[in-house]
């Protein structure tokens, strides 16, 4: 109790120390939240340990670590990963694309974040990734689409940020940023005006520097070559603190192209020499090409990861189900878990097929799926085992509770169904359950058995009911 008590005390902490971008404390305890986490096998805590762990590392510029720990989370989502973590898995993964300059992976990536905030309905990442969205729409030259991407950033980020300034200060950045590409300077000047009043500026470092790069890009536009100058220079000596590298870059590539205008032969010389250095630093950064191993190492992951992933509902499929719930019950001889399976289909699937085709009898497997997956416990195991036949795998429930969510799905199902405009009939689910206490369960062909019985017995008294193997 003593240890769970420090992981709570520990992530308040952190939510803390981000509000106030005090990111050197962030990772201290981040690092503890992992130890705690490991020491109580608390799969969250481990989690949420190395996804902290490594957003906190980028902006204090320690991208080795930030690889470790995108990695470590990655691996921890295979194992136990709920939806929300593969949602901030991908998310990690979008900035190992761009530390390899891979834009257009990178855009599928945060698409994919986005694709899940908006169905989980976690507005915050809503707006987190519509910003990363602009940046990386930015730098494969879709400008119009930045500008609308960064629009949205900054609405989801006043609707929903809460007392988290830091995304409302990103989502206006990549405002910016548009419109700058855009030459809309109306608009970026808006948004810096709306930064510059912000006092807590100064407790985000990197945003900061961002902000002062776009503020001589901004001057470029309107010919004011000196300012513009100045700016550089100022956002140069701030992203030397920080080691950014590929901003580093940008930065004495306009540098360059000013002083050539600007400076006396002398002065361009020492900034073109500045910039040698830098390449040459670059180049003898390991984690540049750390960074592009990662990048292919989680690609030819995620391949092996849609194995795993039936492709019409986005649940597990059979072969993921049988092997995983193979490895619990295996594990329940010794701890002695309950574990129950629920197995249940569409009461009318012939029905609709016939009446409105097969696509309509399509998106009625998938509404049965999207809504079983929004009302199941973190932890639980959904997968289509085939045609229109479901399995959700429970562990540590009574038979008792099982019975109450399966009750709680197939009546979500039922009244959902008439609202959805592809799928003129109601839907309605016979369910199958049993537990692993009930016979000499050993894998899972023998649970499923025992529940599969269940729901012919169910389909055979009339459907649209729930029967438990007795």
């Amino acid at each position: 109790m003593l240890i769970e008590h420090e992981i709570s005390s520990l992530q308040r902490s952190i939510i803390q120390y981000r509000s106030e971008g005090h990111y050197d404390k962030v990772t201290e305890a981040a690092a503890e939240l992992l130890e705690k986490g490991i020491l109580l096998s608390d799969a969250e805590a481990i989690l949420s340990a190395h996804y902290i762990s490594a957003l906190a590392n980028y902006y204090v510029g320690n991208f080795e670590k930030v690889l470790f720990h995108i990695e470590a989370h990655h691996e921890s989502c295979l194992s136990f990963g709920t939806k929300s973590d593969w949602m901030r898995s991908f998310y990690l993964q979008y900035f190992v694309s761009t530390f390899a300059s891979d834009y257009e992976h990178g855009r599928k990536l945060i698409e994919d974040v986005l694709s899940i905030a908006l169905e989980i309905e976690d507005f915050i990442y809503v707006g987190i990734a519509y910003s990363n969205l602009s940046y990386a729409l930015n730098k494969l030259g879709k400008f119009p689409e930045a500008m609308k991407a960064a629009q949205q950033a900054v609405k989801f980020a006043n609707l929903y940020s809460g007392d988290r300034l830091i995304l409302s200060v990103r989502a206006h950045l990549h405002l910016i940023q548009s419109s700058l590409n855009l030459e809309r300077c109306d608009v970026a000047l808006t948004s810096i005006n709306c930064l510059n009043q912000l006092s807590e500026l100064d407790d985000f470092p990197r945003e900061k520097a961002f902000l002062t790069i776009l503020k001589g890009r901004l001057h470029e536009l309107l010919e004011h070559p000196t300012e513009a100058f100045r700016f550089y220079t100022l956002a140069k000596e701030k992203e030397e603190l920080l080691h950014d590298y590929v901003f580093l870059k940008e930065i004495q590539q306009k540098r360059i192209a000013l002083a050539e205008k600007l400076c006396s032969f002398d002065e361009l010389a020492l900034i073109q020499k500045e910039y040698i250095d830098l390449l040459h630093e670059v180049e003898n950064q390991n984690w540049i090409k750390a960074s592009l191993e990662l990048k292919l190492r989680l690609q030819n992951s995620a391949i092996k990861t849609n194995e795993h992933i039936d492709f019409l509902t986005g649940v597990y499929n059979r072969k993921y189900l049988e092997e995983t719930t193979d490895k619990w019950l295996a594990d329940s001889v010794i701890t002695k878990d309950s574990i129950v399976c629920i197995a249940f289909d569409l009461d009318n699937l012939k029905v609709i097929n016939d009446a409105h085709g097969h696509l309509a009898g399509d998106e009625a497997i998938k509404l049965v799926a999207k809504i079983c997956s929004s009302e199941i416990r973190k932890d639980d195991l959904l997968g289509r085992f085939g045609g229109d036949e479901f399995v959700l795998v429970m562990k540590s429930i009574t038979l008792e509770n099982a019975k109450k969510k399966a009750l709680e799905i197939a009546k979500k199902v039922k009244a959902l169904s008439l609202g959805h405009p592809d799928i003129s009939d109601q839907i309605t689910i016979s369910i199958g359950l049993a537990d692993n206490h009930m016979r000499d369960v050993k894998s899972f062909k023998d649970l499923f058995h025992l529940a599969d019985l269940a729901l012919y017995r169910a389909k055979r008294n009339g459907k649209n009911q729930l029967v438990s193997f007795v």
